[in-house]
């Protein structure tokens, strides 16, 4: 198995021109590269084990925060003027140019967790990846989601995300969202994706006029977990419904069957997940990018 090289810190311009912070793992013998596109309110430092693992068997692995959150965040928040779709339309799409400038010859996938994979079809060169790995990917729309989840998400949605902005100007981490500190545009934008129950797309949002959903042709390996609150079976098939010409395989795992008391919307990540899912997943990429 190869090993991989030292992490390195790097700046990732986005479409606009705007820098975002990243971490490269390469790996000692590459087969292949890959981006992985985050969740909202995850810093890039959470999916390192996983790009480690990646890099290890193979694959020159790529970490970034997205405009606005972790070390890609304007100080002070407040003044923060990031958009969600921003996201999908501008940094997606660069960082994985990046990679195809970084590694020309190798075949790419995109690794999408959450909010990383909705926006797959904003990207207009989707078509550099062989293969999209969507993990726990679905629409956010609240009531697809679980009871009694669904109504936590929504006083987040009604009460304590406005308030919050009221108060500070943007959406700090503490007991109700224990993510990464959101900016107003963020928040607002994706409070009015999970309250709103049309397609991603523009009939969800004018910002998406230009996406490419219909475009993306896979193979898209869509992998939920039965204990998601959040990507429930409803609400991702509900997103792979934009996804209409994509070669879509969907996998759905309990925590039994990984051998964990719980996975929910993140556990797929857990290091203790190397031998099991993580092995799974890069057997899934290796047999796209032979």
């Amino acid at each position: 198995m190869s090993t991989a090289g030292a992490l390195q810190a790097i700046t990732l311009p986005a479409r606009d021109g705007r820098p975002r912070a990243g971490l490269w793992l390469e790996a000692a013998r590459s087969r292949g590269a890959l981006v992985v596109n985050g969740a909202t309110g995850l810093r890039r430092e959470f999916y390192l084990k996983f790009a480690g693992y990646c890099a290890e068997r193979g694959y020159n692995s790529l970490v970034y925060d997205y405009r606005g959150m972790g070390a890609s965040a304007l100080m002070p928040l407040e003044a923060e003027p990031a958009r969600m779709s921003e996201w999908g339309r501008l940094d997606m799409p660069a960082a994985l140019d990046w990679l195809a400038q970084r590694c020309p010859h190798l075949p790419l996938v995109s690794v999408g967790h959450s909010v990383g994979g909705q926006l797959l079809g904003c990207t207009d060169n989707h078509g550099r990846a062989r293969a999209h790995l969507m993990l726990a990917t679905s629409t956010g729309y609240w009531r697809r989601q679980r009871v009694p989840f669904r109504y936590v998400a929504l006083a987040f949605w009604k009460l304590y995300g406005p308030l919050a902005l009221r108060r500070h100007g943007y959406v700090p981490q503490g007991r109700l969202w224990t993510g990464a500190s959101l900016p107003r545009g963020v928040f607002l934008q994706w409070r009015k994706w999970c309250l709103t129950p049309a397609p991603f797309g523009p009939q969800l949002d004018e910002d998406l006029r230009d996406s490419h959903f219909a475009e993306v042709q896979g193979p898209l390996l869509a992998w939920g977990f039965s204990d998601d609150p959040i990507a429930t079976p409803a609400a991702v098939e509900a997103l792979l419904a934009s996804y209409s010409r994509a070669r879509i395989e969907r996998r759905w795992t309990s925590p039994a069957q990984a051998g964990a008391r719980s996975l929910g919307h993140h556990g797929f990540f857990r290091e203790r997940h190397r031998d099991s899912l993580w092995r799974a997943a890069l057997d899934w990429i290796d047999a796209r990018c032979a």
